[in-house]
């Protein structure tokens, strides 16, 4: 467990230590709350508004409770029992571009957990529309990267959290999909 919390700590050291004037920019938005509201937004529109309008509600049910389970699971089920320190507070001159150090516990990534979760969500509710698949996944790993960049997390908790959020965002679309099949039952009666 030492050398895998070694080589985590190594490789969140080379992210964190390569900083530009526009790469810190660009880190930050991608952190910020107000992005990956907008990137809902935009993900939304462009799916499920363009694709089916009929379902929107179930949808936006579906991201909405992928969210929960991801934000909420990361900090109950993995931060607060886990409790390993962030790398902004156990290491000594960690960089931080326009931020603070948020809560003490950083195991796993709650941002990481989120976007995982809707990517992998409106990825298999979307299948055939691979360039918005694509995107999101690009957005997701960048959201990942800066957390790293702006020292919040190690690239152990980011990794964990993309995987705790791919499983919360397969489970919210196959139980979505039971949904949706109880529905159009009844709807064809």
């Amino acid at each position: 467990m030492e050398s895998i919390n070694n080589i985590d700590t190594e490789w969140f050291l080379w992210v964190n230590s390569h900083h530009t004037t526009a790469l810190d920019w660009t880190m930050w938005v991608l952190s910020q709350h107000w992005c990956f509201a907008a990137v809902l937004v935009l993900a939304f529109g462009f799916t499920t508004l363009r694709i089916e309008p009929r379902r929107w509600w179930l949808v936006l049910l579906a991201i909405g409770v992928c969210f929960l389970l991801a934000d909420q699971g990361s900090v109950h089920l993995f931060k607060n029992t886990v409790g390993r320190l962030r790398p902004c507070h156990a290491l000594e001159d960690v960089r931080m571009f326009r931020t603070g150090c948020g809560g003490q516990y950083g195991f796993v990534s709650s941002h990481a957990a989120n976007a995982f979760a809707i990517v992998t969500l409106l990825w298999m509710r979307y299948r055939k529309q691979t360039l918005a698949g694509i995107m999101l996944l690009l957005w997701a790993l960048l959201t990942c990267y800066s957390r790293a960049y702006l020292g919040k997390h190690y690239p152990g908790d980011l990794l964990c959290g993309a995987l705790f959020g791919v499983l919360v965002g397969l489970i919210v679309w196959w139980l979505t999909t039971m949904i949706e099949k109880k529905l159009h039952k009844n709807e064809t009666k």
